[in-house]
């Protein structure tokens, strides 16, 4: 685990509820694209676990205020939401989901899964943390399972990584680690492991690069 992701940890275990609460007030700035972003996740979803067996387990790492979670199990699957700060738990829970305290650096998965998500979490990932993830995931899967993540494409950014709090939008009071990758560095640390890119995407920003979206399979 990186010195830069567990600082990172430390910000959110602490301060998870004031995340919680702006991101509701960033969404309610622009409800029509807050509401168009929902509905292009929960499409991409739907789609990629449609080969699932019925009440297949599904884990997701990072589940934050639980809406993914949610989701996903509102499908028919078997779903185990995660995270590492309290309030974030708390906020799974109180929606009805089965939810776990979970380092996905250090603690090993409790079983196999026929799938497993992670949206939004790789940018506080260096590129050493990315590969034992993925790595991670590889050997808790089923065969023929399924990996979702996404990360901030470098070219939107122009940059490797850097510390930065934001201002109105999921501001925390504390800075926090941003690691941006290229398709290349991803690429590159995929193939490391015996996961098969099924599906490769960019999305979201202005000009619809500002995330790297993979979906792999075992």
């Amino acid at each position: 685990m990186s010195k830069e992701n567990k600082k990172t940890l430390e910000v959110y275990k602490e301060k998870a509820h004031l995340y919680l609460a702006n991101s509701v007030e960033h969404d309610k700035l622009d409800p029509k694209r807050a509401k168009q972003k929902r509905e292009k996740l929960e499409k991409l979803i739907t789609s990629k676990f449609s080969s699932l067996s019925e009440h297949a387990k599904v884990f997701e790492i990072g589940s934050g205020d639980g809406s993914n979670a949610k989701f996903i199990q509102s499908l028919g699957f078997d779903v185990t939401a995660s995270d590492t700060a309290d309030d974030f738990i708390k906020a799974t829970q109180n929606q009805g989901l089965k939810t776990i305290k979970f380092n996905a650096l250090e603690d090993s998965f409790p079983e196999k899964y026929s799938a497993v998500f992670c949206w939004r979490v790789f940018v506080h990932f260096t590129k050493e943390d990315a590969l034992n993830i993925i790595q991670k995931v590889y050997d808790t899967l089923n065969d023929n399972g399924i990996f979702i993540f996404n990360a901030i494409n470098r070219d939107f950014k122009n940059l490797d990584n850097e510390w930065v709090d934001f201002e109105g939008e999921y501001h925390m009071g504390a800075k926090r680690y941003y690691d941006y990758f290229s398709q290349s560095d991803l690429d590159n640390i995929i193939q490391k492991t015996k996961f098969k890119i099924e599906d490769f995407h960019k999305d979201g920003g202005n000009n619809n690069n500002k995330w790297l979206v993979y979906v792999l399979r075992k």
